[in-house]
């Protein structure tokens, strides 16, 4: 019985959320790909191509969603003075368009429903050049970076 308990324990913990934990020891809750469907349902919506997702963008996006929740701002200026191209560029990705960030959304569909509620957020989603993107989360830390794919 006991055997069957463990077992039934480790299948039930393979359903729970990915999370991990930097050396700060905050935890970093990876998102699911919610963020992508949503993304390209907008875009459809406007008869705009759909984006995939980097993963240097999402390097990029992740690192500075970490660093604001670290550091204790919000800004999409770097707290070491980067810019959203100078921290994609670093992360190997040359091309990026656009960054939009957002703090205290608890779900995927939350932070798209308040950027796309958002003139400057909602321009960035539907850039009609824009192929790629990246999602960084950190709590309710979003970060998400559009790119050309150049």
């Amino acid at each position: 019985m006991k055997r069957i308990l463990g077992l039934a324990v480790l299948a039930l913990s393979a359903c729970q959320p990915a999370v991990e934990t930097s050396t700060n020891a905050v935890p970093v809750v990876v998102p699911q790909g919610q963020i992508g469907a949503l993304l390209n349902s907008e875009r459809a919506a406007q008869g705009l191509g759909a984006l995939s997702e980097d993963v240097n963008l999402s390097r990029a996006a992740q690192a500075h969603a970490q660093d604001m929740v670290t550091q204790g701002y919000f800004s999409h200026e770097g707290r070491n003075g980067s810019s959203f191209v100078q921290r994609a560029q670093a992360a190997g990705y040359p091309c990026v368009a656009a960054e939009n960030i957002a703090n205290g959304q608890l779900s995927e569909a939350a932070v798209m429903t308040g950027w796309m509620n958002s003139s400057g957020h909602r321009r960035n989603i539907l850039l009609p050049d824009a192929t790629e993107f990246g999602i960084g989360r950190v709590n309710n830390m979003w970060v998400l970076m559009l790119g050309r794919g150049c």
